[in-house]
């Protein structure tokens, strides 16, 4: 993109000195390290320009502006970090050590917390990922990162026009994916608004001209005023002293960010009203919440009641509803205290940051401690976030203790929020006098007595993982899923390593010999187990060990001298591994071919993740060029039980009638559970049939019965 230099007068920075003074007043010490940090890092970022043609240095400095008239802050090390917030990454010569000899561990933390990660074996996807990670494992501990980041991202936003579409749309994306949720979160609404608008402005752009033209008119409408002007007649005849503050909801009010989707539909309401009582009262606000229903009859059970139960970002406030002429309005109702915090959140009680036995702080960057742990994925870790932004449900424990929830959120949810080794624990919970199972979704004022088990349990169903919605337990229980497949590859990377030692006609001594540690050592193994894990994730193949025993010797390894090499096979003999059990979280059954279980011919392939199950004709085998050596024959016993699957198959070309016959002739031990035809584009009606098998054995019989047309067979857990 061409810059446009010509259009910018040259950056004139004494004059921003001068300009930024006036903030620090005669407070000459915090402005020194100021001024010293805005000349390191306008001589580190000398001769670089902007995709606007502006010199580079004018980023830095409205970051720093930004944080100082926007946010308010005249924190000395913050401001000295967000100038200097890009000159590790930027400036090759530079680094982390460099800024902490110069400006403190303090200056040095925040700006290492905002420097992007720099691996060349990871892919852009991941990197980004573990970036995200970095950020808010930083973040937790120093919250400072936060501030300067959402600064930062700020004004890249404003700034926007000047890169290329592509980019510019990434951006956006992210912005609404990770950071306008984090502004929710520390309840800075004004920038959490604008962070929406910028961004969705970018990604719908045609979407976004409509609605925005919408809430114009919408500003300027009578009803509006109608509104403002009763209520106020209401509160002085009562003799109520209250401020009256319209606003129209922004672009992020349409915003769907499941369906990632710009819609008047997604509007729940498009005009707030803020009643601001004039003295610090909470019995004013209750008195106003009397005054505004008489006037203005509110919607049943929409009353959400923030004063007795601040939110858990410690947000205060009276909600209720109306439905005037066909719309809807929410009524806000609020002391002067709590309408500055709905506006600047954690930023109006930054100088009181420190005191971290504060329960809203420590919720916060405990909420984003866990979304910093979580290795669930990068998808996954966004659904997290914004379930931090989203709605909450209130909960209480059998003692009347609350605890503030996601909507959606699960019996564990609730378990982990009040003790992590009590969410390890959770086998079900009484809710309403009614035992309910782990993945229970809860409801607003659900009372929760958790029941747990002696020993932490094991995750069965991959699915809760999902179905959690706090970051505390889906990073608990994704920790419990990565264990249990690691003591899994453990378990199959031993067994087939043994495979192999056999397979070359050696002995199974050679694991526990010393030549076994020299070579441990020298593939920096610490142990046996590591290896066998290694193995059972594919990440090592189990000729790069056996290869040690069969061409060099124990004085060649001493030496130093050999070159690591895979073992060029000497057999056709494939690897197996023996299936007695079907649970998700190690056992994946691919799409591509759809293999059932006892199938004959199906083959696997090891990941990290487990195994996942392929016929052994699979297209996709043939198309990524899989090694059929890196293939495993897959021996099914015969007992595996099915009682917690449910088997649908669908026939996409047998007739009902042909299709009877056959079911017919199914052993009693079946339960057939639904017969189904479905219409499809195509006119064609494919039959599916849901059914419950008890074991493997029984599956085969039944497949044994069918018509002898192609079908498919998926198999899941059930709920």
């Amino acid at each position: 993109m061409a810059k446009e230099a010509d259009n910018f007068t040259k950056f004139d920075i004494e004059e921003y000195k001068k300009r930024v003074a006036r903030y620090f007043g005669k407070d000459k010490e915090k402005e020194q390290l100021f001024v010293h940090a805005l000349d390191f890092a306008d001589k580190l970022h000398y001769g670089v320009e902007r995709q606007s043609g502006e010199p580079y240095i004018t980023h830095p400095c409205a970051v720093a502006e930004i944080i100082l008239k926007e946010f308010r802050l005249r924190d000395p090390q913050l401001l000295a970090a967000s100038l200097l917030h890009d000159v590790v990454e930027d400036v090759p010569k530079i680094t982390i050590a460099d800024i902490e000899r110069e400006f403190g561990s303090d200056v040095a933390e925040i700006v290492d917390g905002c420097t992007k990660l720099r691996y060349l074996g990871a892919d852009k996807a991941s990197l980004k990922d573990l970036t995200h990670s970095k950020f808010f494992l930083s973040a937790a501990n120093k919250p400072e990162i936060l501030i300067v980041k959402l600064a930062d991202r700020l004004h890249n936003l404003r700034t926007l026009k000047y890169l290329p579409k592509s980019k510019r749309q990434r951006i956006a994306r992210e912005t609404v994916d990770i950071y306008a949720p984090v502004a929710a979160k520390l309840n800075i609404y004004p920038l959490k608004r604008e962070l929406y608008h910028l961004s969705l402005s970018y990604l719908f752009p045609k979407k976004s001209k409509q609605l925005l033209a919408e809430i114009k008119r919408l500003k300027q409408s009578e009803i509006v005023g109608v509104i403002k002007q009763k209520l106020s007649e209401a509160l002085s005849k009562h003799s109520m002293k209250a401020t009256i503050r319209s606003r129209v909801k922004g672009l992020g009010n349409y915003y769907d960010p499941l369906k990632k989707t710009l819609s008047r539909d997604n509007a729940e309401n498009r005009v707030d009203f803020v009643i601001i009582t004039e003295e610090e009262s909470l019995l004013h606000c209750y008195q106003v919440l009397g005054i505004l229903n008489l006037t203005l009859p509110p919607l049943p059970r929409t009353l959400r009641d923030f004063i007795a139960h601040p939110k858990s970002n410690g947000y205060q406030s009276l909600h209720t509803r109306s439905n005037i002429m066909g719309e809807q309005y929410l009524f806000k109702i609020r002391t002067p205290e709590m309408d500055l915090f709905a506006n600047q959140g954690i930023l109006a009680e930054w100088e009181k940051r420190g005191e971290f036995s504060k329960e809203t702080w420590q919720e916060i960057l405990e909420i984003f401690r866990n979304i910093g742990e979580y290795r669930g994925g990068a998808s996954r870790r966004k659904e997290i976030i914004r379930a931090a932004e989203g709605e909450e449900i209130i909960t209480y424990t059998p003692n009347g203790d609350i605890h503030y929830l996601p909507k959606g959120s699960i019996v564990l949810d609730f378990a982990y929020k009040i003790h992590t080794e009590i969410g390890n624990c959770c086998i079900g919970a009484k809710i309403g006098g009614h035992l309910v199972k782990p993945d229970h979704e809860l409801k607003d004022g659900d009372v929760v007595e958790v029941i747990t088990g002696k020993e932490p349990t094991k995750i069965i169903d991959i699915r809760l993982e999902h179905l959690a919605r706090t970051a505390k337990a889906r990073v608990n229980i994704n920790k419990k899923i990565n264990n249990e497949r690691r003591e899994f590859a453990a378990r199959v990377g031993e067994s087939i390593l043994k495979q192999e030692i056999a397979n070359h006609g050696l002995s199974e001594d050679i694991l526990t010999s010393d030549k076994a540690s020299l070579v441990l050592e020298y593939m920096r193994m610490d142990s046996l187990k590591e290896l066998y894990i290694k193995i059972g994730q594919d990440a090592i193949k189990p000729g790069a060990f056996v290869y040690y025993f069969i061409s060099i010797s124990e004085d060649e390894l001493q030496s130093k001298d050999v070159k690591p090499s895979t073992l060029k096979r000497s057999h056709k003999k494939r690897n197996k591994i023996y299936v007695d059990n079907l649970d998700s979280i190690c056992y994946k059954f691919s799409q591509c071919c759809h293999p059932y279980p006892g199938q004959e011919n199906v083959v696997g392939l090891l990941s990290e993740r487990g195994i996942s199950f392929h016929r052994e004709d699979c297209y996709q085998l043939v198309r990524y060029k899989v090694d059929p050596h890196d293939m495993l024959d897959i021996i099914w016993d015969p007992k595996t039980s099915l009682e917690n699957h449910q088997v649908r198959i669908t026939f996409p070309h047998a007739s009902t009638s042909e299709l009877f016959m056959a079911l017919a002739n199914i052993d009693h031990d079946v339960m057939i559970k639904k017969v189904v035809k479905k219409k499809t584009a195509k006119q064609r009606v494919p039959v599916v049939l849901d059914i419950h098998t008890p074991t493997i054995s029984d599956l085969r019989e039944v497949v044994k019965t069918l018509p002898a047309s192609d079908f498919i067979l998926n198999i899941k857990m059930e709920h």
